[in-house]
This record gives C-alpha cells, structure tokens and sequence, in this order.
C-alpha cells in the first residue's frame, strides 16, 4: 500500500531516516542511516556513505545558488548547467533528463555519468529553481553501485525541501 502525502513536512515525519534541515536556507534533506553529513564552504550538506578504502564513496550533496538572469527558469538553468557539465566533468554522458515535480516545484532529474581520477562515477541529480533561488540534490556513486544507490537517492529526493533563500540573507 502506498502512502500519498499532502506535504513535505508529513512526509518528513513518517520518514524513519534523520532529516538534516539547513536553517539559513530553508532546505532540508533526509539523510540514509549510517551516513555522515556534514558542511563544506562550497555546499549546504554532504551526507556520505561510510568510506571504504580505495572506493569511491557514494555521496549526497546539496547546494543553493541564485543563478544570473536569464538562468532563474527552470529550462534556461537546465541548459546552462548541462553545458557548464560538460565542460568541468571528464567524458561526460547525459544518459537521461526528465522533467521532475517535488511538492508542486517543477524542476529536472538528470542522470549521468563521467571520470574522476581512477573512478567512473553516476551522477544523479535534482535540480530545482523557485522564487529565484536554484536547489541542487546531486547522488553520486562508482557506475557499478548506481543500481543499488539510486533507490537511495530517488527516496532522498522524494523526501527533500527546496530552498527558499540564500544562506546569507
């Protein structure tokens, strides 16, 4: 039997993971048992998969920017980001880009795939804008996990809210 709520906040309570919830943006996110979260200058969060040694850690990571005009729409921010994408990550593969609606906010799931160092690592990721404020729920993981881990990511996405300012305002 499934399950349908109304809001994010009662999905949030019948979640049985943590909910990590970012106060200065309004973001929150819930978390997989076991992982750690944590802060980094350049993100809000990154929730990790315990490290195994000589493995590349699946990773979720969220971040909250406010893009340029004419980049605060949902298509225009789509594009931007693919192409900024492939011009950073090594041999990037868009394999899938899909429209998304979480909790009545249109945005965008892509999944992809590049190399970094040794590794070859899936992407998954949530992109949103909203009052001109864009939230990005990035999963990453070594291609030969991403079947396992991209239930982990889905439900994260499912469970997450986008923000609803900046960190500094």
């Amino acid at each position: 039997m499934t399950v349908v709520y109304d809001t994010v906040e009662e999905w949030q309570a019948a979640c049985p993971w943590e909910i990590f919830h970012d106060r200065q943006t309004g973001a929150s996110l819930p978390s997989p048992p076991e992982w750690e979260a944590f802060t980094t200058p350049e993100t809000r969060v990154v929730i990790r998969h315990p490290e195994e040694r000589g493995a590349f850690s699946a990773n979720l990571v969220l971040t909250v920017e406010r893009p340029e005009e004419p980049f605060a729409e949902i298509s225009a921010y789509t594009e931007a980001m693919v192409a900024n994408m492939s011009v950073t990550l090594t041999d990037l593969r868009v394999l899938s880009l899909d429209p998304y609606e979480l909790w009545g906010v249109q945005g965008r799931r892509v999944l992809s795939a590049h190399r970094t160092g040794p590794y070859s690592v899936a992407l998954e990721q949530y992109w949103f804008v909203r009052d001109g404020v864009a939230t990005v729920l990035s999963g990453s993981c070594d291609v030969a996990d991403h079947l396992g881990q991209s239930e982990t990511f889905a439900f994260a996405a499912a469970g997450m809210s986008v923000a609803t300012r900046l960190p500094h305002e």
